[in-house]
């Protein structure tokens, strides 16, 4: 019974460390050519983990390596078949605020595109864009810049009322 209890603490350890050390390891941005939505298909596995690690990693530390991530992120997301991103100024409110966390908002809803295997409404998406902003914010609330509509949506959504205003704002979007 105790080694089976050291054998679980162990793993969990070592769990918690893969994944405290993930945002500090380098993101490798594959060498890639992008030309078209065909093309984008073959990096699909490769921006997930692109999207992971920007998400996970300080804005303060590999500095050149998240701007080659967040083009490749961006490159990719603009002519994707995959994806078809809505930034709307009603949605993304930080749009001019904060516009360096908008790659944060298209790697949300590219990671939830690629995950979900039914389709879903724009404002699922987004909601999922949304939250990787927010997370975002709050994990480097000290190394990001305030901004008060990212506290907005936070506050919306800790209160329930930012996926329901967004499937009223996005239901154009559904339909169209």
């Amino acid at each position: 019974m105790k080694k089976t209890f050291i054998a679980v603490m162990f793993l969990a350890l070592a769990v918690f460390v893969k994944a405290q050390t993930m945002e500090y390891s380098k993101y490798e941005v594959p060498e890639y050519s992008i030309s078209d939505a065909q093309s984008c298909k073959q990096y699909n596995h490769n921006i997930l983990e692109c999207v992971h690690w920007l998400e996970n990693v300080s804005p303060n530390i590999f500095k050149d390596e998240q701007v080659k991530a967040k083009k490749f992120l961006i490159e990719w997301a603009t002519l994707s078949s995959d994806v078809s991103v809505v930034m709307d100024e009603k949605i993304v409110t930080f749009i001019k605020s904060s516009p360096d966390m908008l790659v944060y908002y298209v790697g949300g809803w590219v990671k939830k595109s690629l995950t979900t295997k039914n389709k879903l409404f724009k404002s699922d998406y987004a909601y999922a864009g949304l939250q990787s902003v927010m997370n975002y914010y709050k994990r480097y609330n000290k190394l990001v810049n305030q901004d008060l509509n990212i506290e907005k949506l936070i506050q919306m959504d800790s209160n329930g009322a930012l996926l329901i205003q967004l499937q009223k704002d996005m239901i154009k979007y559904d339909f169209n």
